[in-house]
C-alpha cells in the first residue's frame, strides 16, 4: 500500500512539475506577440505603417512555410534521439537570437532588414514550437492542456510587460525569449519521461477516423484566421479598425488561457472540448459584431473579444490535436504541421486584403460592417456545415475514463475469485475493464499483438467495427496504444508471478 502512495505522489509531482518547467511554450508565444504587436522603433511608440504590415505580413508567411517544411522534415526524427531534438533546437536559439538583434536594428535601418529579420525569426519560432508541442504529444502523461493554458499566460503578460518597459530593457528581452525557450525546451526533454516506442508497430494508426474532427478544427481555425489577419490589415497611420496592439487586448490572451488552465485543473478527466470550441466562436463572434461600431470602448472591447476568442480556440485546437495524435497514433509533426502552416497562411493573406480594402474603402462607412457581416456568415456556416455529423470520437473521447470506474464497479466480481494455478490474465484484466463478450474477443487478438486488419478478417466484421472495439478497449482500460495494452498485460502476469510459485506443488484448482 505504501509503494502505492509513493508511486501516486510521484506521478502527481511529475504532472504539476511540467506545468511550471513547460512555460518555455509561453515564452515562445509572448516573443510571437511582441514581434506582431510591439511598436518598433521603441524609442517613441510611433512605427511606420509600413514597417508594421510587412512584419506581420513576412511573419506570418515564413510561419506557414516553414511549419510546412519542418512538419515534413522532423516526421521521421525519432522519438528518443535527444541529440537530433536538441541539435536542432540549439540551432534554431541561434537563428532566433540573430533574427531579434536584426529587427531591432532593421527598424532603424530600414524594411529591407526588417523582412530578413522577421524571416528568420519565423523559421526559429516554427521549428520551436514543433519541437515543443511534439514533446507534449511523446510525453507518458498528457498535461498539455494545463500547460498550454498556462503558456497561453504567460505570453499574454510578457507581451503585456514588455510594452510598459523602457526601450533598452524591452530589447534585451526580445533578444533573450528565443534562447529561454529553447533552453527550457532542452532541459525538460532531459527529465519528462517519454511513451515507450511501440515495438510491435505503430499501435492503431487511423487517420481516416481522425479525419473529420482533424479537418473540422483546422478549418474553422483558417477561418478565424483569415478575418482576423483582415481587421488587422485594416490599418493607416490615420486610423485603424481594431487596436489590437491595445494593452486590453493583450490581456485577452491572458483570460483565454487562465479559463483553459483551470477547465484542465480542477480536475484529473479530460473536458468536453466541444462546447468549449463553440464558447471561443461565440467569444469572437460578439467582437466581429461590435467591430463596426467604432468608438474607444467600443473598439478597444472588440479587440479584447476577438483576441480572447482567438487565442482561446488556438490553444484549444492544439490540445485537440495532440490528443488526436495521442489517441490515433498519429505523426504529430506531419498533421500539426500542416494545421499551423494553413493557419498562418490565412493569416497573411487576411493581412494583405484587409490592408487592400482598407487603402482603397477606408473612407466608406458601411466597410467595417460589410467586414464583419462577412466574418460572422463565413463561421456560422462553417460550424452548421462540419456540426451536421458527430462521429464517436467526438462524442466519447472527453468523457470521463472508465477504466477506474470498471475496476471500482467490477472489484468484487474479480477478487473474489479462487486461486488457480494458470491464472487468466486475460479474463481478470477483461472483466476488471467490464469489457462486452465481443471486446473480449478483440482483446485477445490484441494481446497477441494483432492489427485491426487482422481481427476483422478474423472475426468476419469491418474494418470499422473492429476499430471502433479497439477504440473502446483502449477507453475502458485507459490506454493509448497497442504497446501500453501489451505492458498493462506483462505486469499483471508478473503481479500474479509470485502467487504461482508460492502455491504448494501437488494442487489444482
Amino acid at each position: 500500500m505504501a509503494d502505492s502512495k509513493t508511486s501516486d505522489g510521484a506521478r502527481e509531482r511529475r504532472r504539476f512539475s511540467p506545468t511550471i518547467g513547460l512555460a518555455g511554450f509561453g515564452v515562445l508565444l509572448g516573443w510571437h506577440f511582441i514581434i506582431l504587436y510591439y511598436p518598433l522603433p521603441m524609442t517613441d511608440g510611433a512605427m511606420p505603417t509600413e514597417s508594421f504590415l510587412a512584419r506581420q505580413v513576412v511573419l506570418n508567411a515564413s510561419l506557414c512555410l516553414f511549419f510546412a517544411l519542418c512538419g515534413r522534415l522532423f516526421a521521421k526524427l525519432p522519438q528518443r534521439d535527444a541529440m537530433k531534438s536538441h541539435a536542432i533546437a540549439n540551432a534554431a536559439i541561434v537563428v532566433g537570437t540573430i533574427g531579434s538583434m536584426a529587427l531591432v536594428a532593421g527598424a532603424a535601418l530600414g524594411i529591407a532588414l526588417t523582412v530578413v529579420a522577421v524571416a528568420l525569426i519565423g523559421a526559429s519560432e516554427a521549428a520551436l514550437m514543433l519541437l515543443w508541442l511534439r514533446f507534449y504529444s511523446e510525453t507518458s502523461e498528457n498535461y498539455s492542456g494545463q500547460s498550454l493554458g498556462a503558456s497561453a499566460v504567460i505570453a499574454a503578460l510578457a507581451c503585456f510587460f514588455t510594452y510598459h518597459l523602457t526601450y533598452e530593457v524591452s530589447v534585451v528581452v526580445l533578444v533573450a525569449l528565443p534562447g529561454v525557450s529553447g533552453a527550457l525546451l532542452i532541459t525538460m526533454t532531459r527529465d519528462i519521461p517519454l511513451r515507450k516506442n511501440d515495438t510491435a508497430g505503430s499501435g492503431i494508426p487511423d487517420w481516416g477516423a481522425a479525419r473529420r474532427p482533424y479537418l473540422r478544427v483546422t478549418a474553422q481555425l483558417m477561418a478565424m484566421s483569415l478575418f482576423f489577419g483582415v481587421v488587422q490589415g485594416c490599418y493607416s497611420p490615420a486610423d485603424t479598425l481594431l487596436p489590437m496592439a491595445e494593452p486590453l487586448a493583450i490581456l485577452g490572451a491572458a483570460l483565454a488561457g487562465l479559463v483553459i488552465f483551470a477547465l484542465y485543473g480542477r480536475s484529473k478527466l479530460l473536458p468536453n472540448l466541444a462546447p468549449v470550441l463553440n464558447a471561443s466562436s461565440l467569444l469572437f463572434l460578439g467582437g466581429m459584431m461590435l467591430l463596426p461600431f467604432q468608438g474607444g470602448l467600443l473598439s478597444q472591447l472588440a479587440a479584447f473579444l476577438i483576441m480572447t476568442g482567438f487565442i482561446f480556440y488556438f490553444v484549444l485546437a492544439l490540445i485537440f490535436i495532440i490528443d488526436l495524435v495521442r489517441t490515433f497514433d498519429l505523426n504529430l509533426t506531419v498533421v500539426l504541421g500542416a494545421n499551423q502552416a494553413l493557419e498562418y497562411a490565412m493569416f497573411a493573406v487576411g493581412i494583405v486584403a484587409g490592408n487592400l480594402l482598407w487603402s482603397a474603402f477606408g473612407d466608406e462607412v458601411l466597410l467595417p460592417f460589410i467586414v464583419s457581416y462577412a466574418a460572422i456568415f463565413a463561421l456560422v456556416a462553417m460550424t452548421l456545415l462540419f456540426a451536421t455529423e458527430r462521429p464517436p470520437w467526438q462524442a466519447d473521447y472527453y468523457k470521463p475514463n472508465l477504466a477506474d470506474e470498471g475496476a471500482a464497479s467490477c472489484a468484487e466480481a474479480s477478487t473474489a475469485e479462487p486461486y488457480v494455478e494458470e491464472v487468466d490474465v486475460l479474463a481478470i484484466v477483461g472483466q476488471r475493464s467490464c469489457l462486452t463478450p465481443r471486446e473480449m474477443e478483440v482483446f485477445a487478438l490484441l494481446s497477441k499483438g494483432r492489427n485491426a486488419e487482422f481481427i476483422q478478417n478474423a472475426l468476419v466484421i469491418s474494418n470499422h467495427t473492429a476499430k471502433t472495439h479497439i477504440y473502446n478497449i483502449y477507453r475502458k482500460m485507459g490506454i493509448h496504444s497497442l504497446q501500453e495494452l501489451l505492458d498493462l498485460l506483462d505486469a499483471e502476469e508478473a503481479a500474479h508471478a509470485p502467487t504461482r510459485e508460492s502455491q504448494p506443488s501437488g494442487t489444482s484448482a
